[in-house]
């Protein structure tokens, strides 16, 4: 009976479902490194504009990776459909959506980078309102509009 099963097993292609398992271990992998990548360009963004920092921005990722995860089993569900095909000879829908979900951090990293020398580039436009100021009025109106951008 075990000696049949391996024959068919070897028959189907074995070695395909372990190359399968093999690319599913590396793209969750992959997923996970890319989100924690993205909290910790996060973390540092908000650590350089002062901002408080939370272990809220920990679940959120740990919630974003499980998530992630889920799509990626619905990717196996159709790789493991294309296993019956002759011409179906990777693990496609899994690597289509590993780098859609790379991409979507990288993006993410980046906006976090922007944010970093964003409020630098702001200071300069802020001291030169300040110099701006002709009188009482003007400043009083700037030191509002600065403290508006603080509570944000």
């Amino acid at each position: 009976m075990m000696h049949e099963l391996i024959d068919t097993l070897v028959r189907y292609g074995i070695t395909g479902i372990h190359n399968y398992i093999v690319v599913m271990f590396t793209c969750c992998i992959s997923i996970t490194i890319a989100s924690f990548v993205d909290m910790w360009s996060g973390i540092d963004a908000a650590r350089t504009n002062h901002e408080p920092i939370s272990s809220k921005s920990l679940r959120r990722t740990v919630s974003k990776v499980v998530d992630y995860l889920r799509v990626l089993i619905f990717g196996a569900l159709i790789d493991g459909l294309g296993l019956f095909f002759t011409w179906y000879v990777a693990p496609y829908a899994m690597i289509l959506i590993t780098v859609g979900i790379i991409v979507i951090e990288c993006r993410s990293v980046m906006e976090n980078s922007r944010k970093k020398k964003s409020h630098a580039a702001d200071i300069a436009d802020v001291v030169k309102q300040i110099i701006d100021c002709a009188d009482e009025k003007d400043a009083k109106k700037l030191v509002s509009l600065i403290k508006k951008e603080e509570k944000k």
